[in-house]
């Protein structure tokens, strides 16, 4: 006589521990899931703050008169090409 599923083997008879181990392979999906989002979202910040930083650094030696104004117009077009 057949006891559930496959011969009282495999996925026939559930009990309460394969309903944790279901649940724990769950949660770990979600925190990789969670995991990558954030990673995603930081390096996505890192990136548009360097563009900014460029942006800050190339206002400053304008303002400081380290560069002429067509340099500024110059390099200024270049880096918002990159945006």
């Amino acid at each position: 006589m057949f006891c559930g599923g496959f011969g009282g083997y495999g996925f026939g008879s559930a009990g309460p521990l394969s309903y944790t181990w279901m649940f724990l392979a769950m949660g770990f999906r979600l925190l990789v899931f969670i995991g990558l989002v954030v990673l995603a979202v930081k390096l996505f910040k890192s990136y548009t703050n360097k563009s900014e930083d460029n942006m800050r650094i190339l206002n400053e030696r304008f303002a400081r008169g380290e560069i002429s104004e067509e340099e500024y117009i110059r390099r200024r077009t270049i880096l918002s090409q990159k945006n």
